[in-house]
């Protein structure tokens, strides 16, 4: 038996100290599922978002100012309803340089769209 213990002994220690060290080798975690190339930041998705929610408090205050009619207060707030919805479905996962090359392209037409109308005299209350 002390020759089995001479043996075991220094194998459980070794296993043990191994055992130890282990954990100190793992990578540390990104937070993120998908794989980082190709795909846009967290800080840019929440820039975009802040550019969404920023067109919709516009169009709310031209419509409340009389800048626009209600109609066209309505028609701009479906299409803004759409582009969010559209973003919270691609975003959740994160977005793809194409993805959010076409959002921005949407939120510039957007703020197009609603600079014209601000700008032309049809369907005004005044």
């Amino acid at each position: 038996m002390p020759k089995l213990s001479k043996i075991v002994a220094p194998a459980l220690l070794a296993s043990l100290a191994l055992g130890v060290a282990m954990p100190a080798q793992a990578q540390p975690f990104s937070g993120r599922d998908r794989p980082h190339y190709g795909y846009v930041d967290s800080g840019r998705v929440e820039a975009m978002r802040a550019q969404i929610d920023d067109l919709q408090r516009r169009i709310d205050g031209n419509a409340w100012r009389g800048r626009i009619s209600d109609r066209e207060a309505s028609r701009l707030r479906m299409q803004v309803y759409r582009l969010r919805d559209e973003f919270r479905g691609l975003s959740r996962h994160g977005l793809s340089r194409d993805e959010t090359r076409m959002l921005q392209n949407r939120i510039d037409t957007l703020r197009v769209r609603l600079q014209f109308e601000r700008q032309n005299r049809d369907h005004r209350r005044w």
